[in-house]
């Protein structure tokens, strides 16, 4: 008598384009969003929101960058939107009061105008950092077996240090960058920035486990974050509701990353199996 096998694996086929899918649904992601909007949101696609959309993609991009190595190496840093809106302050005083040194002397600031630049200047350091130097390897390292990398020579604090530095410094030119944009600053600047970096590295395909995630990835995921978060004010949807927006792409990001994570490990065993 025959019986039903309900939990046979897929084939191999099968499970490859699946993964192919998993793999690409960041990009997936972006269509997706960027044809909806286009439809129901009035001149969503015009040159003019189009500028604005990608001045407000690149402080949200460099921040997500620093978010990504602090993820990878296994921890989180939910202070970048504080900071951002700290230094956005500093910033505001100084380009408007200067440095006093006394005797008729002083430092006097200016706003920053190509920010694009430093973003893509800060995009290449990363993506150098990630898969070019030591230092790249020991935070994934971290990220992945923190105490087996302590086993085998890493210095796990230092790695940890690096991270939250250069996660601080990415929120502290993000501060600078946004108060230039505004000619404005205020202490609330910052509020949700760092879900918007969250959402954008997991999206990326950034694991919240550690000891993965991509610096392309994340910038594409920045890219879906700011077509979402634009493309909400324009349909007039409240901030509440753009925050719950936000985090349940969050929770839909991290539940694919698991099933792309199984789907892998099912390739890799029907894999070894043909071989065998």
């Amino acid at each position: 008598m025959m019986t039903a096998m309900s939990n046979t694996p897929a084939p191999a086929g099968q499970s490859s384009a699946l993964l192919v899918l998993l793999r690409a649904r960041t990009f997936i992601a972006l269509i997706l969003v960027t044809v909806f909007f286009s439809v129901f949101a009035p001149n969503f696609l015009s040159a003019a929101n189009l500028v604005i959309m990608s001045k407000h993609v690149a402080p949200n991009a460099f921040l997500a960058i620093g978010m990504t190595f602090v993820i990878v190496s296994g921890g989180i840093d939910l202070s970048v939107g504080s900071i951002v809106g700290l230094c956005g302050m500093v910033a505001g005083y100084l380009v408007l009061n200067g440095i006093d040194l006394g005797l008729g002397w002083s430092i006097q600031f200016n706003t920053l105008e190509i920010c694009l630049m430093v973003v893509a200047v800060g995009v290449l350091i990363a993506a150098y950092i990630a898969s070019r130097t030591p230092l790249g390897r020991y935070i994934y390292a971290v990220g992945g077996n923190e105490r087996a990398a302590g086993l085998s020579g890493v210095k796990v604090n230092r790695v940890k240090y690096f991270v939250y530095m250069f996660s601080g410094l990415c929120g502290a030119l993000v501060g600078i960058i946004i108060s230039s944009q505004l000619v404005a600053a205020h202490p609330a600047t910052g509020d949700t920035f760092e879900l918007n970096a969250i959402a954008a590295a997991v999206l990326g395909g950034t694991s919240m486990a550690g000891g993965r995630g991509r610096i392309g990835g994340t910038i594409i995921g920045a890219f879906v974050i700011g077509v979402l978060s634009d493309g909400l004010v324009m349909m007039g949807v409240s901030s509440f509701w753009q925050t719950v927006i936000k985090g349940l792409v969050i929770i839909a990001a991290v539940v694919i990353d698991q099933a792309q994570q199984r789907v892998q490990a099912r390739v890799a065993l029907q894999a070894q199996a043909a071989i065998q």
